[in-house]
């Protein structure tokens, strides 16, 4: 038995020494190699879960050396993609960040082996938030019979299941938000059964349920307010239309919509007639750093989905008195659709308050479907007001959100096949410039080329949400939620 055992100890350690074995004798390609995900040139976080990659051409075995300045890492892989073992990737990446590293690729087909140019990672000393929010849906949106809130570790692979259809069957959830990035103050609906708004507020669970009919029905697109005393929302009539013919897969548009504000402590929405005016669409609420400015889009009324092509959204601006709980009397336009002859909306403001993006296209203020929407960038100092050629595609670039310490941007993007929304995480540095965005690592570096849902509403967060699924199921459950106020005095 013994003698067994060393047999398999000197065989394991054989493997593993000829594993990582640089390869003697090679041929230059003199090209770089064709990768995906396209990792290549980006700008990632120190700690980050291995970017895991394949390589497009046939092969039997890759060899990889990456080199910092800290020292070399070097790994061979069965067939053509990377697993990367964690540890031995966050020690490096802890290693060498602040500096670049350099991927040097070999493969090897028929034991001839084959050197591509190496390429470059910037590993950037700004952290990531640890987790990564989203809704996991088809990417037509007209079918949730299977989807679901979730939260992903992004220093590693463990993605674990806020609440989905699988505990509370025919149930949407959507329209996640947090007080500056933590769970402990959280928000999100549940539609059609057991509906209502989910509301944690330090790490306890609890059911409102907004329906009015005299004045509204359900509240969407949260914002908390930084002192998570209050939470903007507005409210949208959200229609769809799937067009018969062409290359349009569908518009989703509002009817009409205007915002409110909910105070926690009081349990009590407000709001006031410049943010719910009957010849105007207020939508996508968000509060400034400071809690003394609510950002938020608006266009003129008009019949829909008639005119959808036509509604252009304005992003604009009032002053809030957090002590009071008061509206200003008068708003200011920031980016104008009159001058841009564009249509903004999802406005989100870094944590530094100098800088808000939003995304741009040709009309309304749902933009998952029109394929020019852009991200764009608004300096709060001086007004300017740019694209950000770094980050867009020739795909839709929609929703997006900050980290906390506002260095990193994810953002969804259908860039990969024009069909399936995924999270593009980019850099951010102190003057709004950006690095080049890498996609959501997953360990399979094949998981995109066979995953069928969308990754929609990314939101960085600080910790996981601090209640699990079936303590929200046990209230979502309940036939009736906390009963709230509706005043429009403010």
């Amino acid at each position: 038995m013994n003698n067994v055992k060393l047999l398999l100890i000197l065989i394991l350690f054989g493997a593993v020494s000829c594993t990582n074995k640089k390869p003697e004798n090679f041929t230059e390609t003199g090209v770089l190699p064709k990768i995906f995900p396209e990792y290549a040139e980006t700008t990632i976080p120190f700690n980050i879960a291995p970017l895991n990659f394949g390589v497009e051409e046939n092969c039997e075995q890759l060899f990889i050396s990456v080199k910092g300045k800290a020292g070399l890492l070097e790994q061979t892989f069965r067939g053509n993609k990377t697993d990367w073992p964690l540890k031995i990737w966050s020690n490096f990446l802890e290693n060498n960040k602040g500096d670049s590293i350099t991927f040097t690729i070999y493969t090897s087909e028929n034991n001839n082996w084959l050197k591509y140019k190496p390429f470059n990672f910037l590993v950037s000393p700004d952290a990531i938030d640890e987790y990564l929010m989203y809704r996991l849906i088809s990417p037509g949106y007209q079918t949730w019979n299977k989807m679901g809130l979730y939260q992903r570790q992004l220093s590693g692979f463990k993605e674990e299941t806020i609440l989905d259809n699988t505990i509370m069957p025919h149930s949407c959830m959507n329209c996640h938000s947090m007080a500056a990035n933590n769970p402990d103050n959280m928000v999100f609906h549940i539609r059609e059964n057991n509906s209502g708004t989910i509301l944690i507020k330090d790490g306890k669970v609890e059911k409102l349920v907004s329906k009015k009919p005299t004045e509204f029905k359900s509240v969407s697109f949260p914002y908390w307010h930084p002192s998570a005393k209050y939470i903007a929302f507005s409210i949208n009539k959200v229609r769809q239309v799937f067009p018969s013919g062409g290359t349009e897969r569908a518009h989703a548009f509002d009817m009409g919509s205007d915002m409110v504000i909910y105070d926690v402590e009081k349990s009590e929405y407000f709001t006031s007639p410049l943010l719910y005016a009957e010849d105007a669409f207020e939508a996508f609420p968000c509060f400034s750093n400071d809690g003394k400015t609510l950002y938020f889009v608006t266009a003129k009324a008009a019949p829909m989905p008639k005119e959808i092509r036509n509604i252009k959204y304005s992003l604009c601006s009032v002053a809030f008195d957090p002590e009071t709980g008061t509206i200003g009397e008068k708003t200011d336009t920031l980016i104008s659709s009159a001058v841009t002859g564009k249509s903004v909306t999802m406005p989100r403001i870094s944590p530094n308050g100098k800088h808000i993006v939003v995304t741009q296209s040709n009309y309304g203020n749902f933009p998952a479907y029109n394929e020019e929407a852009d991200l764009y960038m608004y300096n709060t100092a001086d007004s300017s007001y740019v694209r950000l050629d770094a980050i867009n595609s020739k795909q839709v670039e929609s929703y997006h959100s900050w980290s906390s310490n506002g260095k990193w941007l994810v953002f969804s993007s259908r860039r990969i096949d024009g069909l399936y929304m995924n999270a593009f995480i980019a850099h951010i540095n102190e003057d709004g410039s950006q690095g080049k965005p890498f996609l959501l690592p997953q360990q399979d570096a094949d998981f995109y080329k066979s995953f069928l849902f969308s990754f929609n509403i990314p939101e960085f967060a600080i910790k996981p949400v601090p209640v699990d699924a079936y303590d929200i199921e046990k209230v979502a459950k309940k036939s009736e939620g906390g009963k709230v106020k509706f005043d429009t005095t403010h």
